[in-house]
Formats: structure tokens, C-alpha cells, sequence
């Protein structure tokens, strides 16, 4: 990759050919709200009102993935757009709505009113300091309603509020590199497009020897499945393909491509 640098950032070429800034570490640590005092938010403010919030869930992703998979994701997308943004990143919401998932250990879930909740109070904290454009990294579909429903209800009670979602998988782009990669109907949990994210940003989080040989074909029926009816369908928790496939270069180019079009969502903002 061809990286000219400029005041301590480097220029890479990411997803649609857009220009993507990367960041050096010290940047890269900077723009964490966690690392900042009240006194450096306020000044921060005072110059800029958005803020990035990575979201996910603390679940079951396989024998062969630890059941962070989907905040990790989140929060390493959402570092990556704010060093290259310079917006802040507020702490990762590692909790989701994973009920399905309870059958397997180590799967911490919240009820879709307790997780609406933890969001509404989020977004009112953040408005109430002063952010007025939050975009949500989301890192699991199961989260997307009690989102959705949250955002409306603040953004009714204070009308200067926007926010937006950026889910990484549900993007066209992805699924095209996905495709190009490893061909299509490759999965939807913990199939090769997770592992090879995770061996792409957390390699000590992936036990290729764990992984299960055998493919669980994911079939659209339209009924919801119950945690236990769940584990009986998909034995080894993971949907669609075994994940045999998934390599750190694919999970690279994932990262890149999500990356390139997190910093469009938040450029755009007028």
C-alpha cells in the first residue's frame, strides 16, 4: 500500500478509493472520551459536537471465537473512524439483546426494554453535555430494534439530537469483499466473515483448532427461535458455514472497508 505521511498521519487508499487517514498510536488512543478529563471533554466541545458509540454484545460466537466478537468489532471500527475523524469515542456498550444465545456459556444478555433503556439514558447523558450527532457503531443485529426505538424516542424528547447507525455487516461493500473472497451463503454468526475480523484485530480471541468442520445451513423460516431451540438447530453456535476459510487478510480488508465507510457517515455530517 502506497502511504505518503503528513503532521503525523498517514494517507491510505480504503474502500471506493477514498483517501482514509491513518492515525498514529499516540492519535489513535487520543480521541478515547474514557482517556480524557471533564475539563478535556468540555474543551473538546467547544469545538466539535460529535461523538462515536460502539455497541455490541457479550455472547456465544462459536467454540473457536471468545464471546466478545461483537463489541470487540464495534470498538476497533469506532477507534479507527475517530482517530481519523478526530471525534471522540465514548466506551463501548458491551452488553446486547442476545436471548437466542443463552444456552451457551459465557452468553451475558439484557432484556430488550433493560437495553432501550441503558441507551436512552446514554443518549440523554450525551445530549445533556453538549453532543448533538452521535453515530452508533453497532456490532449486533440483535440490538438493532431496542436501537431503533431508543433514538426515536430521545431524538422526539430533544429535537437538535441526530443520530445515526452504522451497522459494518449490512453494508453492501462488505458483503461484496465477502463474496469476491470466499463466494456467497457464507454465513450469518460466527461464520468466516467474524473470524476472519477477529483474527484480523484480536488473534488471541480465535482458536482455529476449535473450529467445528461442519457447515449449519441458516434457513429463513419466519418462526423465532427459543435459546434452547436454538442450540439444537445450531449445535456448535455457529450459522452458516464452518469458518475453515477465514484468514487475517480478509479480516483486514473488512476492518479497511467498514473503516472508509464509517468516516463517510460522519463527513457527510453538515
Amino acid at each position: 500500500m502506497n502511504r505518503t505521511q503528513k503532521k503525523g498521519i498517514h494517507q491510505a487508499k480504503g474502500a471506493r478509493g477514498l483517501r482514509v487517514a491513518q492515525p498514529t498510536r499516540n492519535f489513535f488512543l487520543f480521541m478515547q472520551l474514557a482517556k480524557q478529563s471533564w475539563a478535556q471533554i468540555g474543551e473538546y466541545l467547544a469545538r466539535d459536537d460529535r461523538v462515536l458509540l460502539p455497541i455490541g454484545a457479550t455472547e456465544q460466537h462459536g467454540p473457536h471465537l471468545g464471546v466478545g466478537v461483537d463489541y470487540l468489532i464495534a470498538e476497533r471500527i469506532a477507534a479507527e473512524i475517530g482517530a481519523r475523524t478526530r471525534v471522540l469515542v465514548a466506551p463501548p456498550l458491551a452488553y446486547g439483546m442476545s436471548q437466542q444465545h443463552l444456552e451457551f456459556a459465557g452468553t451475558l444478555s439484557l432484556r430488550p426494554q433493560t437495553l432501550g433503556a441503558a441507551l436512552q439514558d446514554i443518549l440523554q447523558s450525551l445530549y445533556r453535555h453538549g453532543f448533538r450527532r452521535v453515530l452508533v457503531v453497532n456490532g449486533h443485529g440483535g440490538n438493532a430494534p431496542a436501537l431503533a426505538s431508543a433514538a426515536t424516542i430521545v431524538q422526539d424528547q430533544f429535537p437538535a439530537l441526530r443520530i445515526k447507525a452504522f451497522q459494518w455487516w449490512l453494508e453492501p461493500a462488505i458483503a461484496k469483499l465477502v463474496d469476491e473472497a470466499l463466494g456467497a451463503q457464507q454465513g450469518t454468526h460466527a461464520s468466516n466473515h467474524e473470524t476472519a475480523f477477529m483474527r484480523a484485530i484480536a488473534p488471541d480471541g480465535v482458536q482455529p483448532e476449535r473450529i467445528a468442520p461442519r457447515d449449519a445451513p441458516v434457513v429463513a423460516t419466519g418462526e423465532f427461535d427459543s435459546p434452547t431451540r436454538f442450540r439444537a438447530k445450531y449445535p456448535d453456535g455457529v450459522m452458516g458455514l464452518a469458518p475453515l476459510q477465514a484468514d487475517a487478510a480478509l479480516g483486514q480488508k473488512l476492518l479497511e472497508a467498514s473503516v472508509a465507510l464509517g468516516v463517510q457517515l460522519v463527513e457527510q455530517w453538515s
